[in-house]
């Protein structure tokens, strides 16, 4: 089982609390795409400012274009090929050192990759909007 599955069973498992009406599902692909987009728009970002290399198109809208394959493949890959029940049985044989490992690691991830691409966007806008 790869992170991403282990991301998207807990933000699934988080919103199967909250939302009895079955929406948990496509809540969890909607998180675990969005952190997947923030990386990559992050990377476009750091590779547009730091390197000059002219990643981002001149209209800000086109960037969600290309987050447009990792949303579709995400949605195709845990509504058809792999399902939440699936990925909760093969937690279920995690041993505990082996969850809190991941938890950990699914948290990190979060964090770093919502507070990182803040933290970058922020720079970047002071020292382009300058009054």
């Amino acid at each position: 089982m790869i992170l991403i599955d282990y991301l998207y069973y807990q933000i699934t498992n988080f919103y199967h609390h909250f939302e009895k009406d079955g929406t948990h599902k496509a809540s969890g692909i909607i998180g675990a795409c969005s952190l997947l987009s923030f990386n990559l728009i992050f990377v476009l970002i750091f590779l547009d400012h730091f390197y000059d290399m002219n990643t981002l198109p001149s209209n800000k809208y086109i960037v969600i274009i290309y987050c447009l394959p990792i949303i579709l493949l995400m949605s195709l890959r845990y509504w058809k090929f792999t399902s939440y029940e699936e990925i909760k049985e093969k937690v279920k044989d995690f041993s505990k050192t082996t969850k809190i490992i991941a938890d950990i690691l699914v948290i990190s991830y979060a964090i770093i990759s919502f507070f990182g691409l803040l933290i970058l966007s922020l720079y970047v806008g002071s020292l382009k909007n300058t009054f």
